[in-house]
């Protein structure tokens, strides 16, 4: 039997250049690379897509590239900016496109570990956003990791590499994506199954 290797998807809520969510993301891949995943990274920039419409027949093929990486995803990994209190429009709209996945094997990001980070200027939008990230992936079907992270203020400053400054908020964050890559190795295992008795059928 073949090893299962863990797909991660890591999506940035923001199209500032150099942005801290985009940073974020990026580094969190790396750390999850080290610890045996398979990453795929969507900057804010990647994910600027048209306003959702449901039933709407035309996808270009940055959102079926986006929906195929999220359909074989065995963990998600959502970071956001918080505007005016909650979720970047940006990152909802691109969630909203998970609905496309209704009828996939695994339908929207069912049974997949999701890791929530919000960044924010103060702890009240760092707060709210991170609940509603965790609020959107349940509704995806998803399982929020045990941890979310929301990163405001002096938490949130980060090195060159992207990684928090303040040593707590480093810890934290690489907790959840302990949790991440726990919950995803059991789904690449489980999906893993499901391939090898195809093969063999």
């Amino acid at each position: 039997m073949a090893t299962a290797v863990p797909n991660i998807v890591f999506l940035s809520g923001s199209l500032s250049r150099g942005s801290r969510a985009d940073r974020i993301a990026g580094w969190s891949a790396d750390r999850c690379v080290l610890m045996g995943a398979a990453a795929t990274v969507f900057t804010g920039a990647q994910l600027e897509f048209p306003i959702y419409r449901p039933g709407h027949p035309d996808r270009g093929p940055e959102q079926h590239r986006y929906l195929a990486a999220l359909a074989e995803a065995d963990g998600v990994v959502l970071v956001s900016p918080a505007y005016h209190g909650t979720v970047s429009g940006l990152l909802k709209n691109a969630l909203d496109f998970v609905n496309d996945l209704a009828d996939a094997p695994r339908p929207f990001l069912d049974g997949r570990g999701v890791g929530c980070v919000s960044v924010a200027l103060g702890e009240q939008g760092a707060g709210t956003t991170l609940s509603t990230l965790r609020t959107v992936a349940h509704a995806l079907r998803g399982w929020p990791t045990p941890l979310g992270v929301a990163l405001a203020g002096a938490r949130a400053g980060l090195d060159d590499d992207g990684r928090p400054v303040e040593p707590a908020a480093a810890g934290q964050l690489e907790a959840m994506l302990g949790q991440v890559m726990t919950m995803a190795r059991l789904s690449a295992r489980r999906r893993q199954r499901v391939l090898d008795r195809a093969a063999a059928s």
